[in-house]
C-alpha cells in the first residue's frame, strides 16, 4: 500500500469540518474493531491533522480525537505519524 505524508500534499482542499475517512487499529480499552471509520477534520496543525470520530450509538458529544499525518492512495487517513 502506497502512502503519502501530509507534508507532500496540497492542503487547499482540506478544511476544518471536512468529512474524511480514517483507518484505525483495534482498541483494547473500548473494544472498537479495527477498520475504516468516518470522522471530520477538527484541526490542521503543522505536519498532522486532528480527526474527530464520533462513537455510534452514543450522544453527539461522545467520540474521540485521533491524529494522522499520512494518507493512502484511496484518500483514507492513517492514524499516527
Amino acid at each position: 500500500m502506497t502512502t503519502r505524508h501530509m507534508t507532500d500534499l496540497d492542503l487547499t482542499g482540506f478544511k476544518v469540518g471536512k468529512r474524511v475517512r480514517v483507518k484505525l487499529p483495534h482498541c483494547q480499552y473500548t473494544g472498537r474493531e479495527a477498520g475504516t471509520y468516518r470522522g471530520s477534520i477538527e484541526y490542521i496543525k503543522g505536519d498532522h491533522v486532528g480527526i474527530w470520530v464520533p462513537v455510534k450509538g452514543h450522544g453527539a458529544a461522545d467520540g474521540f480525537l485521533t491524529g494522522s499525518a499520512r494518507i493512502d492512495h484511496n484518500g483514507v487517513w492513517i492514524e499516527g505519524r
